[in-house]
């Protein structure tokens, strides 16, 4: 028989640095709609002034006009998200690399992806609106784009067309060109790319063929979201929006809240707790534009 003890003092060298898997940085959403800080309460309204018209004098010393300013109130709920993380003194002891070292990059990305998950649920869920919040206002249909448009037959992905279609009607109702999004998923990053008129410099100057990304088209700062957060139906229609940054609210009580602290009740390990109050609500139906895509269309 061999002599195979040798195989049973071979050496094993372990990294001492942790790399951190596949994630999601930090918050995607947040720099594109409108941000509230500085208040203190459970809940947050944000004022808001709508349109008005003139009409045509008609006669000389006409009974001035007496109409209501158009004033309109939306109320944000606060709610807290929070997270703790246990590291054991003795095994750290035991340990070649220090995942405490890189913490704050998995602390980060969770935050940003709460944010991110806050954000986007308000832009389709019912606003609460009036004095105290009192009056529900549920997305309107008229602001939806069906998963069917532009097609003789079945569902479309995301198209050239429903982006146009959403940019159209934005603008139908004065929405300004500056500062609009159009946030997706993957999946609808891969279908457009797969289009030519999205990405042929022939059409458009944006060289989404060479970088393998789409930033701007159409007016539209484009956020594609990792997996998790776009929510889908069984038949995978999932919903994307186009919105102006003032058509949602994003209300904080605070940036975050962190402590590392030892936990005398757990052997003196390290904890880390960390925690975000951070409520949103979209503000106004006609800035924001829901588009269903079906994310099995090749």
């Amino acid at each position: 028989m061999a002599d195979v003890t040798q195989l049973d003092i071979r050496g094993q060298e372990y990294s001492k640095i942790i790399l951190p898997l596949a994630r999601q940085e930090r918050s995607m959403l947040y720099d594109k709609v409108f941000v509230k800080s500085d208040f203190t309460g459970k809940s947050f309204y944000q004022d808001q002034i709508g349109t008005w018209s003139m009409s045509e004098k008609t006669a000389p010393n006409s009974a001035t006009p007496k109409n209501d300013p158009n004033l309109s109130r939306t109320r944000i709920d606060i709610k807290t998200y929070n997270d703790a993380r246990i590291f054991d003194r003795s095994l750290e002891l035991q340990s070649f690399s220090d995942p405490m070292s890189v913490a704050s990059i998995s602390l980060q990305s969770a935050v940003g992806i709460q944010i991110d998950k806050v954000i986007y649920n308000a832009l389709g869920a019912t606003a609460l609106r009036g004095e105290t919040g009192e009056t529900s206002v549920t997305f309107p249909t008229a602001q939806t784009i069906n998963a069917n448009f532009g097609a003789a037959s079945g569902n479309t992905g995301l198209t050239p067309a429903k982006i146009r279609r959403a940019s159209k009607m934005l603008t139908a109702k004065g929405v300004s060109t500056m500062d609009r999004t159009f946030v997706a998923s993957a999946t609808g990053q891969e279908q457009l790319l797969g289009n030519t008129e999205a990405t042929s410099s022939d059409y458009n100057n944006v060289k989404a063929l060479v970088s393998g990304e789409i930033d701007t088209w159409c007016g539209f700062k484009f956020v594609f979201l990792p997996d998790g957060i776009i929510s889908t139906t069984e038949q995978s229609v999932a919903t994307y929006y186009a919105f102006h940054k003032t058509g949602v609210c994003f209300a904080m009580l605070e940036e975050l809240f962190m402590r590392v602290s030892e936990r005398s009740d757990l052997s003196y390990s390290k904890q880390v707790y960390y925690e975000i109050s951070c409520g949103a609500a979209r503000l106004e139906e006609g800035k924001v534009v829901k588009v269903l895509c079906d994310e099995t269309v090749a």
